[in-house]
């Protein structure tokens, strides 16, 4: 493999030996990820030009790249997970990345201060999405991460700082300290990376044929490497969110990376636990079969809003006769999304052949507590009623997008005084 510049100097605490040694023990499945993109850019054409709808699986037939039955997969007749033990109390997972966009090191390791002192059960570091894909931020993110997670005295200096500023703003707007000893504060939160998808690539890592390693093996691969002792020394779990799925197919490669990356370590196969977002129609027409590739792995799903609306307008774009309303209109109530919340609920409800249920984490609450004081009323009253509908619905917990939500939120689901509910 080949990695540009001289990065390879500058980032030598993330491109580690070990890492590197991973990534070349899974270099090899980034020719089947291309395969696999290249087919489901064919799948969406292929439907476009025969004004074809998407379709569930045969049930008789068998998941492609897989020897499970798809009847056996919707029957719940495979091997699934346990819920670790901190997973099972997610009422509130919070979601951002770890690093800014051209930022010292202080002030971009700040972002991951503000999680882990929030309060919240879990925090989705976000190495998609929500980090700008500019520069060399992905590494950026993996440094952050790898300098919280190992204790390391630059980020605990941030921390302490960035405590103390919490609790100012919680005295005034709650009217009390959110945080009392912030040291152990910061091991109360469960970390959670978010990988990037299979359709991206690295922008700075090539495999021997000079082809861009896809993004899904560097990012996975550097995190767990960088950080699964200490993260298995402090008593957490390894824990991944997999974005963008689209069929069963596709999340079976991805068992296949972890699988690889647990034998290239000597771990245990499933020591690595994984959500998936629900962020495609097509995924929703195999929901289970999902779990079932993912086996071990597995432990949740995602319901989120706008990812998923936009891939109904993608999926659809074919249909004259299929129109969206005001997108404002499209809440989770909204026809289709109700159908789309109700399949997870009923796929993580399913127990495996052991009896093991799947988490469901809710929808992202994008409301922040700042304006006039009463637009802040306004849009806190708003995302309490939301946190309650999606509790009523059996939902596991909720993602917010910024650590104030975290106290906002919570008490919605502190009123259950239970762990998640398995299996409602």
């Amino acid at each position: 493999m080949t990695i540009r510049d001289n990065l390879q100097e500058i980032y030598s605490d993330v491109y580690t030996p070990q890492a590197l040694a991973a990534l070349t023990a899974l270099a090899p499945l980034n020719q089947r990820i291309k395969t696999l993109m290249q087919d489901r850019l064919k799948r969406r054409a292929h439907r476009g030009q025969t004004h074809t709808r998407i379709q569930f699986l045969d049930p008789q037939s068998t998941i492609p790249g897989s020897s499970i039955r798809v009847q056996d997969a919707r029957e719940g007749n495979f091997d699934g997970s346990p819920i670790p033990a901190d997973l099972q109390r997610q009422w509130i997972q919070g979601t951002g990345p770890a690093a800014k966009p051209n930022a010292p090191l202080q002030s971009s390791l700040r972002n991951v201060a503000y999680a882990l002192l929030s309060g919240a059960d879990g925090w989705m570091f976000d190495g998609e999405d929500a980090l700008g894909q500019i520069t060399t931020m992905s590494l950026d993110n993996q440094r952050n991460l790898k300098l919280a997670i190992h204790k390391d005295p630059v980020f605990l200096n941030t921390a302490r700082q960035v405590a103390q500023e919490m609790n100012r703003w919680a005295d005034g707007f709650l009217g009390r300290s959110i945080i009392t000893d912030w040291e152990q504060q910061l091991a109360f939160t469960t970390k959670i990376f978010r990988a990037r998808g299979l359709h991206l690539d690295d922008r700075h890592i090539r495999d021997a044929d000079g082809v861009a390693l896809a993004a899904s093996i560097v990012d996975a691969t550097l995190y767990v490497v960088n950080n699964y002792q200490a993260l298995q020394q402090a008593g957490s779990s390894i824990v991944l969110y997999l974005p963008k799925i689209q069929t069963a197919e596709e999340a079976g490669v991805w068992n296949q990376l972890l699988t690889a990356l647990e034998t290239h370590l000597n771990l245990p196969i499933g020591t690595i636990k994984v959500y998936v977002l629900v962020e495609q129609l097509e995924a929703t027409h195999q929901l289970m079969e999902i779990r079932a590739v993912l086996g071990r792995h597995f432990v949740g799903y995602n319901t989120g809003r706008w990812d998923y609306i936009n891939s109904v307008s993608d999926a659809m774009a074919w249909d004259k006769s299929f129109v969206n309303p005001n997108i404002e209109a499209i809440t989770m109530t909204y026809g289709y999304m109700r159908h789309y919340e109700d399949r997870v609920r009923r796929a993580v409800n399913t127990p495996d052949r052991n009896g093991n249920y799947a988490l469901w984490q809710g929808g992202m609450e994008p409301n922040i507590p700042v304006g006039s004081e009463a637009g802040v009323a306004a849009s806190m009253a708003k995302a309490v009623a939301g946190a309650q509908r999606e509790q009523a619905a059996g939902a596991s917990g909720k993602w917010v997008a910024h650590w104030k939500m975290v106290h906002i939120v919570r008490p919605v689901w502190e009123q259950v005084g239970e762990p998640n509910q398995l299996g409602r």
